[in-house]
């Protein structure tokens, strides 16, 4: 009969890492997408105003009042 092996689990001491590096890649990527999300809205403010534009030129306005052609 083959006798019982003995397991014995050896407990590492858990040492703290310094994570400043992470926390600094994490910051940087979150700034970066603040930063990409504010050029968007204004890239779409920019787009937004200039075809709002080009349809208030093409409708002829007199006085505040559009005008249709006949």
């Amino acid at each position: 009969m083959k006798k019982k092996a003995v397991r014995r689990v050896h407990h590492h001491p858990t040492h703290q890492k310094a994570h400043a590096s992470g926390d600094y890649l994490v910051m940087v990527r979150s700034w970066m997408f603040v930063v990409a999300f504010a050029l968007m809205l204004g890239l779409g403010a920019l787009v937004g105003q200039f075809i709002s534009a080009n349809i208030a030129s093409s409708t002829p306005v007199v006085a505040g009042v559009t005008t249709q052609a006949q």
